[in-house]
């Protein structure tokens, strides 16, 4: 082993401690919404009487009501928790980042680790919270989400693909992004890292498992073919066509219009 590697600190404990206030964090969000949830089907009367196990017929009935309206609650509060959560956090910065093991943390790293767990807490939320991306895609959530977590976007997804920085992801109108495809806000180096915007305008289709990295800003009627990797600060122009690994122009496309 060379000295200089020997010499070079090791990442594990710092990344063992975010893994650990991870957990701490999300157990948090999880208990403290489920104790709300319990506490205010409380105050509503909203349990019944007889008890779920050996109930007949009608009181199953009553209790998958009561149930179904506890999965609604829950949702609610789970999402009404991280946005309030988010809310007090600064988001995030365009720029250049330095990360090396050993390096005392910074305020700065420390606000986005934390805009970090609660973006995979959205993401992948625990049971009962399965219906989190309806709750957060349908109105009135969805208005705050957009606002306070983001993406700022202007399209429904019907699917719920991965963005880890959806504070610095923008989506126009009619945009289809499909199944597993990533879109970031950030690349990653060996000793540092970048945070840049990420912008699709309007009716904009992204095929499967692509991939669009950070600094990227896709026109308006442009297509990304499935399978696609699209490389950091890459335009692609309007009605044009992109594919491969690196993505390249294919050829154009007529105007939508």
């Amino acid at each position: 082993m060379s000295a200089s590697r020997s010499k070079r600190p090791d990442a594990a404990p710092a990344l063992r401690g975010f893994l650990l206030l991870e957990a701490v964090v999300r157990l948090f969000i999880w208990s403290s919404s489920l104790a709300t949830t319990v506490t205010l089907l409380t105050m509503l009367h909203a349990w019944p009487m007889q008890p779920l196990v050996g109930s007949d017929a009608a009181g199953a009935v009553r209790w998958s009501g009561v149930l179904a309206r506890f999965v609604v609650l829950y949702n609610l509060v789970y999402l009404a928790e991280l946005l309030v959560l988010r809310a007090l956090l600064p988001s995030p910065r365009e720029g250049e980042y330095t990360l090396v093991p050993g390096q005392q943390w910074s305020w700065r790293l420390l606000s986005m680790a934390l805009v970090g767990i609660l973006v995979k807490a959205k993401g992948q939320p625990p049971f009962p919270a399965f219906l989190l991306f309806h709750v957060a895609n349908l109105p009135p959530m969805c208005w705050l989400v957009a606002r306070i977590f983001g993406p700022r976007s202007r399209s429904v997804l019907v699917l719920d693909p991965p963005m880890p920085d959806p504070h610095l992801t923008e989506i126009g109108r009619n945009v289809v992004v499909g199944n597993m495809t990533s879109i970031i806000a950030h690349t990653q180096y060996r000793d540092r890292f970048e945070l840049r915007k990420t912008v699709i305008e309007d009716d904009v289709m992204i095929g499967a498992h692509a991939l669009i990295y950070s600094g990227c800003t896709i026109r308006r009627g442009a297509v990304v073919y499935g399978g696609s990797i699209v490389r950091p600060n890459t335009t692609i122009g309007e009605n044009e066509a992109w594919g491969g690994v690196p993505a390249r122009k294919l050829k154009d496309l007529p105007p939508l219009d």
